[in-house]
């Protein structure tokens, strides 16, 4: 099984590692995709991307994974809304959070399905969410879609791991969680 990151200028890094790391140790392939060779996390960070988005195709990947930070410029990107559409039409997995939903409204992907994000409340994006369709969860699953606020990251690699199917069982699931919010003392 393959997973396709979408990294980008200013993405949110810590949004995403846990999903990765997740994904990593359950022997899923992990790569990432970007706009340019490099790109900046919001943690300062430099990431050299594994290929162009020009060189991805959808075909060889499970699941595209959209992390948060502020969408614009990029929620005009051409290239990156046909990635997502491509992802969409073959009924792939797309996960995102935070801001990267925009994203997935950008490309009219989200369309009357229900979704989860943290920047609904920017004027800048209003025209690109439905607030009927907003959910009251911190996660939401419609169809292929796993949308999530940009709080909730440890819900968010959860979900995308049930879907995936990469916990073993409930209780792997559950230690998991249990690892990530730091409860497993005793």
């Amino acid at each position: 099984m393959k997973a396709l990151f979408f990294l980008y200028e200013g993405y949110v890094d810590w949004e995403i590692s846990p999903l990765s790391y997740m994904l990593n140790i359950s022997g899923v392939e992990v790569e990432t995709v970007a706009l340019c060779e490099e790109v900046t996390h919001k943690g300062n960070f430099r990431v050299k991307a594994d290929m162009g988005i020009e060189a991805c195709d959808p075909a060889d990947y499970e699941i595209l994974i959209i992390p948060g930070g502020e969408p614009a410029p990029f929620d005009k990107e051409e290239r990156l809304l046909n990635l997502i559409k491509s992802f969409d039409e073959q009924g792939k997995i797309i996960a995102a959070i935070c801001g990267g939903p925009t994203f997935l409204a950008a490309a009219d992907v989200l369309r009357e399905r229900k979704y989860s994000t943290s920047i609904d409340d920017d004027p800048e994006y209003f025209s690109y969410f439905n607030e009927d369709n907003m959910s009251e969860s911190d996660v939401t699953v419609s169809e292929n879609l796993i949308t999530a606020e940009g709080n909730a990251y440890i819900e968010f690699a959860n979900a995308v791991g049930k879907v995936l199917n990469i916990f073993e069982d409930r209780e792997d699931e559950l230690e998991t969680v249990l690892f990530f919010k730091n409860q497993l003392r005793g």
